[in-house]
């Protein structure tokens, strides 16, 4: 009796092993749910794909200098520009500066969107900064990034009682839109569902499989186990060979 409940608890252990085959099985027993979860994802990937707006981007380069022009910079000086840096990107797209863009032009956008399209990042280890513009409308994207930059160095010298921002080069207008990236757009949803569909189907089997193990039949009936049921497939066989 001893060795039957070894044997018993042993085979239970078993089971809660999960090893490559199973989640093979698990994979080829499910394919059909997850193709069911995948196809919608995919579709909603399609879509956006399809749908994405096409955007232009222009693009005007400004620089910081703390210093007259034909003055030379030493390296301190060029420390402290690219930590005064940091403190005038916070500037770039304060209220002040979206709220009077919005105003001159007339902007459908609110704050936080017109924001979203701006991108405002210092070049490494130098004094420059590039201010980026995103708008469907190629010519009102590089006059927008124009007067965005002006707004910007208006609002620097206000608020730093300082004059050291100069414009290297304007925004000039976009002859190329930005790539939509449809294609990865389209990849990334696949694999979301594929994701999603293998998620589910272990989910699902990880269920099916607790009712099959007595421990947690006898959880859910509240009665306990009293014997294991062997399997007869071969019995009737074995009796017919017997007759014969």
């Amino acid at each position: 009796m001893r060795k039957e409940n070894y044997n018993y608890y042993e085979d239970e252990m078993k089971d809660d092993v999960l090893d490559i085959e199973d989640l093979i099985f698990t994979l080829l027993r499910r394919w059909k749910l997850i193709l069911l979860t995948m196809i919608p994802v995919l579709i909603l990937g399609v879509v956006l794909a399809n749908t994405r707006p096409t955007l232009y981007q222009a693009e005007t380069t400004l620089m910081i200098s703390g210093n007259n022009v034909g003055i030379s910079l030493d390296r301190g000086d060029i420390d402290l520009n690219q930590k005064l840096t940091v403190t005038y990107l916070e500037l770039a797209k304060s209220k002040v500066i979206l709220q009077n863009v919005i105003k001159r032009f007339d902007l459908k956008e609110d704050e936080k969107t017109l924001a979203s399209s701006i991108s405002i990042l210092p070049v490494a280890d130098t004094e420059i900064i590039k201010l980026t513009y995103k708008n469907s409308d190629p010519q009102l994207a590089a006059v927008i990034t124009n007067e965005i930059a002006r707004q910007f160095i208006t609002r620097v010298s206000e608020v730093m009682r300082v004059r050291n921002i100069s414009v290297i080069d304007k925004a000039e207008i976009p002859q190329k839109p930005l790539p939509k990236k449809r294609l990865l757009i389209i990849a990334a949803s696949a694999m979301a569902g594929l994701v999603l569909g293998v998620g589910i189907a272990f989910i699902i089997e990880f269920m099916f499989a607790k009712l099959r193990k007595p421990k947690d039949m006898e959880k859910i009936l509240g009665v306990p186990m009293i014997g294991m049921i062997p399997e007869f497939d071969n019995i009737e066989g074995e009796e017919g060979e017997k007759h014969a």
